[in-house]
């Protein structure tokens, strides 16, 4: 049974993994029968929180998980959209700037096919724009009636404590969500201060990339298998995987020297250890079994004893 968790000090409950699309609908596959069928399998196994960016797929990640929400009653699920991401050639088709933001969200809208979005993230800080300026964009597009939340991913500590003094000053709404990229072997948000400081602050925190890109599996220790994503590097344009191993080697195999001591699921430590720390995992899938087996993940009884040998 798939647990529903609040945000940080919102109203707002998410189930406890969210379903992304990053490098899978709309760019490893743009069918939208592929879009649905994992759309359904992620509705069916209870996931009602649904990630996606404007610049996945340049655009048709938004599209076609726009088509295959459109199934769903809208008041049902939680779906979370981003801009401020490069997305054109233009000095205006990126950044925080009123400007590109506003343009920006109208366009999510439309491939949406969205009459609102329940969380707008401010995807990456943009040191060119002033505090206030990106405060009051995503607070008046809360008034607006479009947006219900709004969010930050892969803010700086100073950035975020910009802005909550900045929100303070001007009495506006908050980011109630900060999505980092987390997992057992890169724990960057617990050393740079960004989750300490959400923690401190009733912000909520989500990770993306909980598996490691796959190396916490399991499914590259003896190989690269024909359908993994460092197998599709060039089909899909991501070369970034590869990387993963060399720049955190000593975390990965410590944890997986521990599930194979234990004849443990991988994925089942990896998702579980998020949960432990309140990091809420978004997770892609390239396949409907794959994200079957993420969520059954979830219910595999792991004792304390791991969890400190981890």
């Amino acid at each position: 049974m798939m647990e529903f968790v609040r945000l940080g000090k919102s109203g707002l409950k998410i189930s406890q993994l969210t379903f992304g699309s990053a490098l899978t609908i709309g760019t490893e596959k743009e069918d939208v029968n592929f879009a649905q069928r994992m759309i359904d399998t992620a509705w069916d196994n209870g996931i009602r929180s649904f990630d996606v960016s404007n610049n996945y797929g340049m655009g048709k990640a938004e599209i076609l998980v726009g088509q295959a929400l459109a199934h769903y009653n809208r008041e049902e699920y939680v779906l979370s959209t981003k801009g401020s991401w490069p997305i054109g050639e233009s000095v205006y088709a990126k950044g925080l700037s009123r400007k590109h933001i506003l343009w920006a969200f109208e366009e999510s809208l439309k491939k949406l096919n969205q009459d609102y979005i329940d969380i707008y993230y401010a995807h990456r800080y943009d040191p060119e724009v002033s505090m206030e300026e990106i405060v009051r964009t995503f607070n008046y597009l809360i008034q607006s009636g479009k947006v219900r939340y709004w969010a930050t991913s892969e803010w700086p500590l100073e950035a975020l404590q910009e802005c909550h003094n900045v929100c303070e000053k001007l009495g506006m709404e908050k980011p109630i969500v900060e999505q980092f990229i987390y997992s057992y072997a890169l724990i960057k948000a617990e050393n740079n201060g960004v989750k300490d400081f959400c923690n401190e602050n009733g912000v909520g925190t989500m990770g993306f990339s909980p598996l490691c890109q796959g190396y916490l599996t399991g499914k590259y220790r003896h190989g690269v298998p024909s359908e993994s994503r460092i197998a599709k590097s060039n089909e899909i344009n991501y070369h970034k995987t590869v990387n993963f191993y060399q720049q955190n080697k000593e975390r990965i195999d410590h944890f997986l020297d521990v599930a194979e001591k234990y004849h443990l699921s991988g994925t089942a430590l990896a998702l579980q250890w998020c949960l432990r720390k309140n990091i809420y995992p978004v997770v892609g899938a390239s396949s409907p079994e794959q994200l079957e087996s993420n969520v059954k993940a979830m219910t595999i009884y792991i004792p304390d004893s791991i969890w400190d040998e981890l």
